[in-house]
């Protein structure tokens, strides 16, 4: 149990987060809907049998039911309606602005207009926001499985698409046997283009993964990254450029790529001066929310009101806004977080 004072606080801390998947974050009873609606038969038929989906053998037993229940979303008025929910449920967890990632790969392969997807999502968070959703930047996160050649043309709309409020581009998917180096050229194409850009590594694979996607990729984030403490020079590195880590702790266990909460290097790196942020990655997958990953890494890991709010504006001053807004945004949490701990007088 929390004390009641930081309870309190962490359901009311002003929130940013950077790792947050927009087809992972769907409801349950969203997903049927889809179904219906879209005439895409899923393997369950009520929420309780959907929910008895969100338990994996490892990594690639949730990505296959990702894309199973990924299937479902087909047109821009359905990218719309996820969007403006996540919206909606962002507000309700104090979350002043997200970077939400869509998976292209899921959608163009069945053949879905990606400018479609992009405008449905825009309108989507464009709604949110009119009843008081936060700000929402929209990254392509590109499934790494799929090649580098394949790519080039998802990147073409992500850069087109900036003026709908795309900031970033990533990869994800399977890090086994598809190391960051094939795709140098692409995210310096993206980084020329202005994106800003992340890369999932070090969640399944080791250290290995990390040292390419900062050193060759040259990214600014990296999404998971838990396996850095396996090496301490890598450790060092990070410190020593800045590089920061969108650390989604109840997906690492429930994926398997972590033991248990007390095997969880966060504390570790954050211990180490590695600037890490927390996430929730596919909060309906792993069933959790922004607010409850900060209360679950204060009851397991000994997280202080002063280290939650150091968490928060690591995550504020990574995030992909111009340098401006960025400015605007950081100096809004600190503010915001200082007044809440006068009100509550921790």
């Amino acid at each position: 149990m929390l004390p009641p004072a930081l309870a309190t606080f962490i359901e009311r801390m002003p929130k940013v987060e950077l790792h947050l998947h927009l087809e992972g974050a769907v409801s349950s009873r969203t997903f049927l809907q889809l179904s219906q609606r879209n005439a895409i038969a899923l393997p369950v038929q009520s929420e309780a049998e959907l929910a008895a989906l969100f338990h994996y053998d490892d990594f690639h037993h949730f990505l296959d039911t990702f894309m199973v229940l990924a299937s479902t979303i087909v047109s821009g008025d359905d990218f719309a309606l996820l969007a403006y929910e996540l919206g909606k449920e962002l507000a309700a967890q104090q979350v002043i602005y997200a970077e939400v990632m869509i998976s292209p790969m899921q959608h163009v392969r069945r053949g879905i207009d990606l400018r479609e997807v992009v405008a449905g999502t825009a309108a989507g968070f464009a709604q949110a926001r009119q009843q008081g959703g936060p700000l929402v930047g929209i990254v392509f996160d590109y499934g790494r499985q799929y090649g580098a050649e394949a790519a080039w043309p998802i990147l073409e709309v992500a850069i087109d698409c900036r003026a709908l409020g795309v900031v970033g581009w990533s990869i994800g998917g399977n890090e086994i046997g598809h190391p960051p180096e094939e795709f140098a050229t692409l995210f310096a194409a993206a980084r020329k283009a202005g994106l800003g850009v992340m890369a999932h590594a070090g969640e399944v694979v080791g250290p290995a993964s990390v040292w390419g996607a900062i050193d060759v990729l040259g990214v600014s984030r990296i999404g998971h990254g838990i396996r850095s403490i396996e090496d301490p020079t890598l450790v060092a590195t990070l410190i020593e450029r800045g590089i920061v880590l969108d650390v989604c702790p109840s997906s690492n266990i429930r994926t398997k790529a972590v033991t248990s909460w007390q095997a969880h290097p966060l504390r570790q790196l954050y211990d180490a001066g590695v600037l890490v942020t927390i996430n929730s990655d596919d909060p309906t997958f792993f069933e959790t929310t922004i607010s409850e990953e900060f209360r679950r890494a204060a009851i397991h890991l000994g997280f202080t009101v002063d280290d939650l709010c150091t968490m928060t504006r690591n995550a504020a001053q990574a995030t992909f806004l111009p340098p401006t807004e960025r400015a605007t945004l950081v100096t809004t949490i600190e503010t915001l977080q200082r007044n809440l701990r006068l009100e509550l007088g921790i």
